[in-house]
């Protein structure tokens, strides 16, 4: 039986150009189908099309069945009815998913209320600790901001199956996570019951699971194989072997030293770590999800102060100076302000660090030097985050965090949502700031990336690890 059929879809918004061009897919019981390809291609567009989740301004052609229904031109009722208890989706943005002000258990709850039907506490904590989130019924009552991205996307996760739907679309469900958490991911949402949809940068993690393969690009499916196949093709090919030569060796006083530094929350938290950086060195820090990876850089960065420790700036003994580090965060989109013309995103820091208003015309200019530098030349400073694609707005928070003449880049899962292309473009950025002297400090859960990328590499603990 057929539970998804899509016929000739083409999107486009406003008067843009279209992001999608007749595309056909189909999604049968049990199957599963995974969607690749490179940053900006039209992926993401595809499972909001079948959310019937489009912007206003999208205009569309063709057809999207689901269950027998046309979803294209249909009311909000029909399409809402359809979310949870015929299709399950796990976002992409694992932060966004969640209410800030709800603890995790009421958001996931949400999932069933929503549909007027009655949950238990000990059924999500059960369905939580099938995703490997560890004691989960004391975790889950806290708030989303005390988990991790790798967390708080396993949580999406249990949210898209609640209702036990017929399909689940899953949108970069692995991007922030190690490669072990990664598989147990996928174990889960692989399910004889359902069918699955997965949207991916991923290639290989996503052929070792999809019984069929789409491979699209500007908008177009130009291939469609199985998992097999491309398993076959990717076999023996190294998808780091660009890196080998980019690894550089740093000696001198370090620019920044922190000693036994941690911070506890009420649970889990950051295991007593030292850290050196040094003048035109990466430091990678790796570690399983969860074990204070991205807590180590906000306390770095001075967003959260240490619970123990110290962190010294040069040979001062005394914090880093405000602007001289630059975080960006995990969620590069996400930190981008939507109702902002990208211009003022980029040159926000340089404003509020001269504390004086710039003239727009300044604004733009400076904006339009660092996107040449990031490689978005192309890109309108007067566009809007919603126009990026991810890889686009990875590159755009660097410049962002650049525009200060920090002295420091603290940079958190720089490339986990990017396709290899879009990748390589961002980490080739970071290692030429390196090679012009900028400190680097990059927190990733591709171990086999850090190594080779890096010029040292610090394994973060687990809680449970931490404990032993």
């Amino acid at each position: 039986m057929t539970i998804i059929e899509i016929r000739r879809l083409t999107v486009a918004y406003g008067e843009g150009p279209e992001v999608v061009q007749e595309v056909s897919l189909t999604v049968r019981e049990t199957e599963t189908v995974a969607i690749v390809g490179e940053s900006g291609s039209g992926k993401s567009t595809i499972l909001k099309a079948i959310l019937g989740t489009l912007e206003p301004s999208a205009r569309i052609r063709g057809e999207v069945l689901v269950d027998g229904s046309d979803v294209v031109g249909s009311d909000e009722d029909t399409s809402r009815a359809l979310r949870g208890s015929t299709i399950g989706y796990v976002s992409q943005d694992p932060y966004g998913a969640m209410n800030p002000i709800m603890n995790v258990d009421t958001n996931i709850a949400e999932a069933w209320r929503t549909k007027s039907l009655p949950v238990k506490r000990t059924t999500i904590a059960k369905r939580l600790d099938a995703v490997h989130i560890g004691d989960a019924d004391r975790r889950m009552r806290q708030p989303p901001f005390a988990w991790s991205g790798g967390m708080l996307q396993r949580g999406s996760v249990v949210t898209a199956g609640a209702l036990e739907p017929a399909v689940v679309l899953a949108d970069e469900p692995t991007s922030a996570l190690d490669s072990q958490t990664a598989r147990r991911v996928m174990d889960t949402l692989v399910s004889d019951e359902r069918a699955l949809v997965v949207v991916s940068h991923d290639v290989h993690l996503a052929s070792e699971y999809a019984d069929r393969v789409y491979t699209m690009a500007n908008g177009r499916i130009v291939s469609v194989d199985s998992g097999a196949d491309i398993r076959k093709r990717l076999s023996g090919i190294d998808e780091h072997s660009w890196l080998k030569n980019a690894r550089r060796r740093k000696s001198g006083t370090p620019v920044l030293r922190a000693r036994a530094v941690t911070r506890t929350y009420a649970a889990g938290g950051l295991a007593p770590v030292d850290l050196d950086v040094r003048r035109g060195e990466v430091v990678g820090v790796g570690g399983p999800s969860g074990c204070g990876k991205s807590t180590l850089l906000r306390v770095v960065a001075g967003i959260e102060r240490p619970s123990a420790g110290t962190v010294d700036w040069d040979e001062t003994g005394r914090p880093p100076p405000p602007g001289d580090v630059a975080l960006v965060f995990q969620n590069a989109l996400g930190s981008l302000n939507p109702r902002w013309p990208i211009y003022r995103v980029i040159t926000e820091p340089l404003r509020r660090k001269l504390r004086t208003r710039m003239p727009k015309s300044d604004q733009f200019e400076v904006a339009a030097k660092l996107l040449e530098r990031v490689g978005l030349a192309s890109v309108d400073p007067h566009s809007r985050a919603v126009e990026l694609s991810g890889g686009q707005a990875q590159r755009v928070a660097i410049a962002r965090a650049l525009v200060g003449d920090v002295r420091l880049l603290l940079a958190d899962e720089p490339t986990a949502a990017l396709d290899q292309a879009s990748a390589e473009r961002v980490l080739m950025l970071l290692h030429d700031l390196a090679a012009d002297g900028l400190p680097i400090v990059m927190v990733s859960h591709d171990d086999d990336m850090l190594k080779q990328f890096t010029d040292t590499v610090i394994r973060l603990k687990s809680p449970e690890e931490s404990d032993d």
